[in-house]
């Protein structure tokens, strides 16, 4: 077990040393004391994890915020005509098409991005996942 003082592992999260110990404080982050003045100290491993979480969180929450826009594309090319459930969409030209297909795409490539990064930040420890980011 490779260990670090808070110095080291708050250059690596890239926050101020007292962040890191309001997080500490707040149940958010793990360290141990160690030796004869009980220096906190932090393990390497689990630091990089922590970096690992937060980056997966900060981008699935700007992931999401490309959903919106995304979902306005698909409800403009379903909401141009009557939508029958069961029934193929009647589009004019084949720009109307090209456009469709586009944004059903586009649509189809965000959720396939998101399931990614939710794949990724849940195969970390859910405890770890939970402690971080409540």
């Amino acid at each position: 077990m490779s260990q670090i003082t808070a110095s080291d592992a708050s250059a690596i999260l890239k926050v101020s040393k007292r962040t890191l110990f309001r997080w500490e404080e707040g149940g958010r982050i793990r360290s141990v004391r160690d030796g004869i003045l009980k220096v906190r100290v932090y393990d390497r491993g689990y630091i990089e994890m922590v970096k690992n979480i937060l980056e997966l969180d900060k981008k699935e929450k700007e992931h999401l915020k490309k959903l919106p826009e995304i979902r306005d594309q698909v409800k403009k090319h379903l909401l141009e005509q009557d939508y029958i459930p069961g029934k193929p969409l009647k589009l004019s030209t084949s720009s109307d098409i090209e456009a469709a297909m586009k944004a059903f795409d586009g649509e189809e490539a965000w959720m396939r991005e998101h399931k990614r990064i939710l794949s990724e930040l849940f195969s970390f420890p859910r405890d770890i996942i939970k402690e971080l980011l409540s």
